[in-house]
Order: structure tokens, then sequence, then C-alpha cells
């Protein structure tokens, strides 16, 4: 049975998206990519086109791009390349494909198109899809629609699935609320489409959206702290066309621990492939994208790969992580003309007043007032929120959880090379401590290696002890050495850096609104502990996805092990990050 083709004039494309912030389209049946393709282009040509094109697509396996027959032209075909190299290694879940400057938002949803669809929460400005196979599926599709969303729809009968006959198919969805185009009926003998827009004749109900994803038109924001949190929320933001301005009591960006010389992105790895693993593998992944947009390969970071030594003796090679120097993405993320960076300055209280947030430093000035206001600033948001009096409201939860917050200090232990060493790993190795044996510095090639993970400040101020411990680590990560690595790299110049990390009660960063309503335009991004570099980029995309109303880059279930407002689960510390 043929498939019918995509017109983009029967969803009013690209003259309903013209002068337009941003778009948003649900395609339930992503195939090959060639719609996404089309509508890209279609994107890329517009001199009127939106400012960020948001595509969701729904597929039940991984899409085969077929780079050569995708279309006539060189232009297409680079089109999809790029596709087709942004499908390797993925798997089932929600995937977040930034092209285009991170201007178009691809989220590939990889798994049964019902489970996928009901794991999202936004609604579509246009909807691509097959056939519903019930009436539970059409309020399903219905349910991902803005008022006004333009619907194209594939009603040929779709090999081994079920779907509700075409005779019946008007009707389910006249019921649901959608408007036929009746210029193209259902002919399910030549492959057929039917179209049409959602325009119910009932008031939509607000409970189709959960009250933390609530649309935001762009303003003025403040984010409090510069480091690795702050500076990618600032970036995502700035994209969507905020004004921002980023304080930090440091006198640069990345002052505190985002200052790392040099760390690894890389994902946590568990048994059971916990949220936490989930989550760090695809902000692994998003941070990558952003390292290769922004940053120079080979000089600022590299996508090297890392190999990680188990616990049990075995190995687990991570081809997607990388190396990279944190300040150097910090600086490349608020390189924006939307962002003013304002260094020195301490933000001691917070004061709400017709719908603005006015900030305070100590002495009562004020450092003017914004809409929104982000908290990235790790430890110290809980004495700000503590000195703000009654205008900022918590729930005890909340209270809890930033009550629960730990400082925990790691010191680095980096050099240059006295001696030439055979022997040495060709990539970045991790596990019980990490060790980077290539990294471009000023005076040479550099290596890395720690970092502890010290509760104890008193212990952490012994700079000595704690190089001490990152080499006897390194022992046991390495030990298949020929000789003392450890004491060989001791005696070229050796340097430690040390910093704190905040830490939370489960190991996962607090993000999102900090009441039970978005509306106060608070909100947090914390806690990135010993992963910031894994979970940052994700961080800052749920939470403008939340504050924007925008698709989630990760599952609805799973966003909620990092709301800032989700259930306190106690666990005892440990000292291994």
């Amino acid at each position: 049975m043929p498939t019918p083709v995509l017109d983009l004039a029967c969803v009013d494309l690209p003259e309903a998206w013209s002068g337009r912030g941003a778009w948003t389209v649900l395609d339930t049946d992503f195939q090959d990519g060639q719609r996404f393709l089309n509508l890209w282009r279609a994107w890329q040509r517009d001199p009127r086109r939106p400012r960020l094109l948001h595509y969701v697509g729904i597929a039940g396996v991984v899409p085969r791009v077929d780079v050569h027959d995708s279309a006539p032209d060189d232009e297409g075909r680079g089109f999809a390349r790029v596709l087709a190299d942004q499908m390797l290694d993925r798997g089932t879940g929600f995937h977040r494909i930034l092209l285009n400057q991170s201007q178009v938002s691809l989220t590939l949803c990889i798994g049964d198109a019902q489970g996928m669809l009901g794991e999202q929460v936004f609604q579509a400005d246009t909807l691509l899809c097959v056939a519903p196979a019930d009436r539970w599926a059409v309020q399903l599709l219905a349910r991902r629609c803005k008022r006004g969303c333009r619907f194209w729809m594939d009603t040929t009968p779709q090999h081994g699935a079920t779907v509700t006959p075409e005779a019946q198919l008007p009707a389910l969805l006249q019921a649901a609320g959608f408007e036929l185009n009746l210029a193209t009926p259902v002919n399910a003998q030549s492959g057929s489409s039917l179209s049409g827009s959602f325009n119910p004749r009932w008031n939509i109900p607000n409970s189709r959206t959960p009250s933390i994803h609530v649309a935001h038109s762009p303003g003025r924001c403040a984010i409090v702290g510069a480091g690795i949190a702050g500076a990618s929320v600032a970036h995502a933001l700035a994209l969507r066309g905020w004004q921002v301005t980023v304080f930090d009591q440091e006198v640069r960006p990345a002052g505190g621990a985002s200052g790392l010389p040099a760390g690894l992105a890389v994902p946590h790895v568990s048994a059971d492939d916990n949220p936490r693993s989930r989550l760090s593998r695809s902000g692994t992944r998003l941070l990558a994208q952003h390292a290769d947009r922004l940053l120079v390969r080979g000089q600022d970071w590299e996508p090297s790969g890392v190999l990680e030594k188990r616990p049990d003796g075995g190995a687990l090679w991570h081809p997607q992580a990388c190396w990279i120097k944190p300040a150097a993405l910090v600086q490349a993320w608020l390189a924006s003309p939307e962002i003013v960076f304002v260094g020195n300055t301490q933000i001691t209280a917070l004061q709400r007043s017709d719908e603005l947030w006015t900030l305070r430093d100590p002495q009562g000035l004020e450092l003017g007032s914004y809409a929104v206001v982000v908290l990235a600033n790790a430890m110290g948001c809980a004495a700000l929120l503590k000195g703000s009096g009654p205008g900022v409201q918590l729930k005890p939860d909340l209270q809890d959880k930033l009550k629960a917050l730990q400082a925990v200090h790691g010191t680095l232990s980096h050099g240059t090379y006295a001696e030439a060493l055979a022997g040495l790993p060709a990539t970045p190795v991790n596990g019980h401590g990490c060790f980077i044996p290539h990294v471009p510095g000023t005076s040479g090639a550099q290596w890395f290696a720690g970092s502890t993970f010290e509760p104890d400040a008193l212990a952490a101020s012994d700079l000595w002890a704690q190089h001490a411990a990152n080499m006897e680590r390194l022992s046991q990560l390495l030990p298949q050495a020929a000789f003392d690595l450890g004491e060989t790299l001791d005696r070229g110049p050796t340097a430690q850096w040390s910093a704190t990390r905040c830490v939370t009660h489960d190991r996962l960063p607090l993000v999102g609104p900090m009441e039970t309503s978005s509306g106060s335009g608070l909100w947090l991004c914390v806690g990135m502990g010993a992963r910031g570099l894994s979970f940052s980029a994700l961080c800052a995309e749920l939470l403008v996805a939340r504050l924007s109303a925008e698709p989630l880059p990760v599952e609805f279930s799973l966003s909620g092990s990092l709301d800032a407002n989700r259930a306190r689960r106690l666990r005892p510390f440990a000292a291994d990050p």
C-alpha cells in the first residue's frame, strides 16, 4: 500500500509559523526522518521562520536515515548526514538533539507510540500522525494539541497494526474536537490521508497541562551563580529571547567548582539502569553537543570516549563520553549579546513586589527587578532564601531538602610530564578515581588525576594528603602499569586544585519552581555534585522547557527525579561519588 506524502501546505506551513517566537511539531510516526528533514529545510529557507523549531518524533526503533536517497541535492544530503550521525548509539527513551546552533530541537522518542505519547506534557502547533487505534488513542492525540493546531493523518492501513475502521474515523476525530478538511477524504485503496485542525466546541481544561509546565513569555531574568549550572541556564534562556543578567560573588565566571582545570563528562552506570544512570547518559550526550558547537576540539575538549574500570574487575567503554575544560564552556555559554555578567556582587535578599523579584546586596541596595529569578548558586541558595523574608514561601519538603544540602570538597592533582612515558592509556580512564592522560596546556601535555570526595573541611584543607589519596587511587585504577605511575608523575611539576561541590540528599540535582506553582517566577537549579558536567546541560533544558511549556528533554516520569519539589528519600551519605 503506498504511503502518502506530506504536503506542508495542508498544515498551513510555512505561513502559520511566520513571525512566531517558537513552533512545536509532534510526529507520531517518525519512520526514516524524511518529514523532519523536509520541515527542517523549509524552516531554514524561510526568512520569517520562528526563532526556535521544536520537533518531537516518535519511532518504534532507532530510525535508519538514508543519506543518498533523502534528497536530490547536496544541501538535502548534508541535512540527512547530520541526522544520520545523531542516530548512532541510541536506545529506548527520549533523546534531545540540538541542531542549527541549537535553534532546531529534535526530541526523538524511541519506544511504543502510546507509551511515548503518555510521557509528553506539551501541546503541539502541528500534529503529524497515523490513524489511531481507538477512541482512547484519539483522546491522547487531542491532549497533545493546542487549540488551532493543524493536523495531517496518514490513514493508510499499517502492516500488523490495529487501526480504527476508516468509516468510523471521522466521527471519532470530530467527537474529540478535531475539525476535518473534507477535501482530503479517507481512501484506503491508494494510500490516503486526512487533514484539519483541533478546534473543540468546548473550553479546553487546564488539567491537560501540569501547573509546572505553564508558558512564560520571554522577559528579564536574573540568575544567581555563574558556574556551570547558571551559565547553562543563561544560555538556554538567551536562545529563547530572554534578556539575562548573571550575578556572581566571584570576579569572573566559573570562579568556584566550575573552574575545574579539566574533567570528565561520563554517564553513571547501574545494574537496574536507574534514573541517575538514565539522566546522566542523556546529559552527557547533550553536553557533548554544546561542546562540539561552542568549543575548540583538541584544545578545550575532546570526544575521546572513556574507559570505566568496574569494581568487579571488568571494564566498560563509554563512546559518547569526553574530557572537557568546564571554564571554557561556561565562558562560551555566557558569550551571548542577550547575557550580561555582573561579577564581584553578592545577593543577600530577594523581595517580591508587583509580580517582580528585586535583588538586594548586603547593604540593601537594589540590583534590579526581574520577572524570573533562577538560583544556581549551589550551597548559597539556602542562606539567600532564608534571608529573603516572607516573600519566599517554600513547601516543607523543599525546605527539608535545602537543609540537607551538603558541601563536599574535592581536590584534583595535575601536572606536566617530566619525561616521556610509555604505556600510558590512550584515553581517559574512570572508576574509583580518574586519570586523564593527555590534555593540551601552555607548557605542554598535562595529566589530571583525582578527584577526592571529602565531606570533612579540615581533612580537605590538607592538600598534600589529598594529593597522596589521588595517587593511591591512581595505583588502584591502573595497576597494570610496569612502574609506579604516581611516583613517576610526582617527579614533574605538580599542583593541586581544590573546590567545594554541592551535593543533594540523593545525588540528583534540584531543578524547578520553588513553589507549588511556577507562577511565582522563582526557580532553582543546584546540587550538581560530582557530575556537573553530566547534568548541567540537561538540567538547563529541563528548566527552560518547563518555563516555556516546551517538549521535555526526558520522559515526564523521569523528569520527576530532578524536580526540586520531589519527595525526599532518606539514604546514608557515602564517600564515593
